[in-house]
């Protein structure tokens, strides 16, 4: 009797298990936004153990022609990383931010508003010294390589 009873909650337990319902997996900072003034978008993908970095790759041209924006030290902001080391502190991801025009670094507070969209972050020592912007979820096709894009293509 006590088997058939052990059996009988054995296979209960089983079968709610089996029944939960599966969680989602919460969203994620990693993958392709768009920057808050449409200018670029910005990839943003693990670099190390519990890392994230972001970089430049892909900018709305006019023309195949026109010029690629660059850094403050005559480089291409194609590929630039201008988001590093950011770091999981529960809802808030922090790290550095560099100015692609000055090469002033600042440290960066990014959050998921929703899955998709971002608020960055860049301060000086203290978040009230600082300003935010907010970035949307690209849903285009993956940039090209050379990060040269549609003119409207970011909408």
């Amino acid at each position: 009797m006590k088997q058939g009873v052990m059996r009988a909650l054995v296979g209960v337990v089983f079968l709610v298990g089996i029944s939960r319902p599966c969680f989602a997996v919460p969203p994620s900072l990693t993958g392709y936004w768009v920057t808050g003034k449409n200018e670029a978008v910005t990839q943003i993908y693990s670099c190390g153990v519990n890392l994230l970095c972001g970089e430049f790759v892909g900018f709305p041209m006019d023309h195949a022609s026109d010029p690629m924006p660059e850094t403050w030290n005559n480089q291409a902001q194609c590929h630039f990383v201008f988001i590093r080391d950011l770091r999981d502190e529960g809802d808030t991801w922090k790290g550095t931010i560099i100015n692609p025009q000055s090469g002033n670094s600042y440290s960066a507070a990014v959050q998921l508003v929703s899955p998709n969209q971002l608020k960055l972050r860049g301060y000086l020592l203290l978040q009230i010294f600082g300003a935010s912007r907010l970035w949307s979820r690209y849903q285009g096709p993956p940039p090209p390589a050379d990060c040269r894009m549609a003119p409207h293509s970011l909408g």
